[in-house]
């Protein structure tokens, strides 16, 4: 492990207890460890239970003989203060506490019993996650918070105040080609918050790009400048939950997490220079132009593809997100006529033609046209999977369109980015999964909508464009 030395210890413990009682939601996090590559001491502290899951249990955490470095607490609210104090006694270096019915009620008994816990913890050093989250997932280090999240370790930080996002980025990113370095879902923030989290995965050399989804913060000051320090390090993505009136109700049940102005966090963004992206989704389609593409040296995009009517709404989408889909001159156009003679097809930008999954030269050489020409700076190729009526998932996959296009790009000097997209049927969802694979191994980005590529290649953009301001 490598970072900050501080918070080193969260993400490679030794070993692990797991605090639960027998039937409840502990036994989720336990399985975990049991059925994950943590390689170090487990142990399982439930009640008066003599075994559980195929391990002892320990009547308490002061009980367990060996040393005890992390702990996963699931028991009800009322009993935490007893389990940490339990830990306290025992050096335990960190827990995370799953158990909710904290500050996040609202009411004085659950923000007194947070305090409660926090001075507790203090009292011995002790860090905590949480309350009201899911805790750590580091593939490295063995930690999982939830089933069937990929063991392999990879660039990608997380720091999330909700565990369910927290859970989705862990499946999700890796799947499009952004594996996980460490995620952490830290809840209620009683202790250890986001600002610890960013300035953390700012330090650690695994990670390379830094995600972050919040909610409230805790020290205004101290997080603008851990963020502006990120920043600098690394490309940090930030997704802010409650930025409207609604949302921010809602945070305050979910987190016990002020909103705050959403123009001063505007303002704060800006100043730092964090990127904000408006989804989850949103946030992993920037992680992926981070990890694979090469900065562009402008904003014009040639696009190679199928479907008249996606390239109008292409054209549409890119517009309004300052890309131009720059039309070709008649000299180019002529050249690719000849390439690809016929009816039906467009020789403009984004170039139409079903021919170039046909004919694997032509399409090569439509691929260096763009490359050799100096009006384009981006070259974006587009697969839609169910828009020709008369093609069938099956027969799409026999074409291999996404392998060709990849295979015929090799040498390419322009940033090359794909669109998978109009992923309609069951069948098609699973080809374009697939071909999310085959394109982020050859080291392509690549996206599923229209809208979400353009907004993703804009924010990019202009991270690069002000950088370059700035130096």
């Amino acid at each position: 492990m490598s970072g900050t030395p501080k918070l080193d210890f969260l993400f490679s413990p030794k070993s692990v207890a797991v605090v639960l009682k027998s039937g409840g939601l502990g036994a989720f996090f336990l399985q975990q460890l049991l059925d994950g590559s943590f390689q170090g001491r487990l142990y399982c502290v439930c009640g008066n239970a003599d075994e559980f899951m195929g391990l002892p249990c320990y009547p308490s955490v002061r009980d367990i003989p060996g040393p005890v470095d992390y702990v996963i607490i699931a028991v009800s609210a009322n009993q935490t203060p007893e389990v940490i104090r339990d830990c306290a006694v025992k050096g335990v270096k960190a827990g995370t506490l799953f158990t909710a019915g904290f500050s996040e009620l609202g009411t004085e008994e659950g923000i007194a019993l947070e305090r409660e816990i926090v001075a507790i913890a203090r009292s011995s050093g002790m860090r905590l996650i949480g309350p009201n989250c899911m805790g750590i997932y580091c593939p490295g280090g063995g930690l999982y918070f939830s089933a069937n999240l990929p063991r392999v370790p990879g660039w990608f930080g997380i720091s999330s105040q909700s565990g369910g996002n927290a859970i989705y980025l862990g499946k999700m990113a890796p799947r499009r080609g952004a594996p996980i370095s460490k995620a952490v879902s830290y809840g209620n923030a009683c202790d250890i918050n986001e600002s610890d989290l960013i300035e953390y995965l700012a330090d650690d050399t695994e990670t390379k790009v830094i995600g972050a989804y919040i909610e409230g913060i805790k020290n205004g000051r101290r997080f603008k400048e851990v963020l502006e320090k990120a920043a600098r390090a690394k490309p940090t993505i930030i997704l802010k939950g409650g930025a409207t009136e609604a949302g921010a109700a809602v945070t305050q049940s979910h987190t016990a997490s002020l909103a705050g102005s959403l123009r001063i966090w505007d303002a704060v963004i800006a100043q730092t220079g964090a990127l904000q992206a408006d989804g989850i989704d949103e946030m992993i389609d920037l992680a992926l132009l981070f990890g694979y593409m090469k900065p562009p040296t402008g904003r014009r995009v040639g696009m190679v593809g199928i479907g008249g009517g996606i390239s109008v709404l292409a054209a549409d989408a890119f517009e309004q997100k300052n890309l131009s889909l720059t039309r070709l001159t008649p000299a180019i156009q002529a050249r690719l006529q000849d390439l690809h003679p016929g009816a039906g097809n467009i020789y403009t930008n984004p170039i139409d033609t079903t021919a170039l999954f046909y004919e694997t030269d032509g399409f090569r050489k439509t691929i260096e046209i763009l490359d050799d020409w100096d009006e384009i700076d981006i070259i974006l190729l587009h697969v839609p999977y169910d828009i020709l009526a008369f093609l069938t998932p099956e027969h799409v996959r026999h074409l291999a369109m996404t392998e060709k296009m990849i295979a015929n790009i090799e040498g390419v000097r322009k940033p090359v980015a794909m669109l998978l997209h109009c992923a309609a049927l069951k069948e098609s969802y699973e080809l374009s999964c697939d071909n999310q694979e085959i394109c982020w191994k050859a080291g392509i980005p690549a996206f599923t909508s229209i809208e979400g590529c353009a907004s993703a290649l804009d924010k990019f953009i202009r991270f690069h464009e002000r950088n370059a301001g700035r130096g």
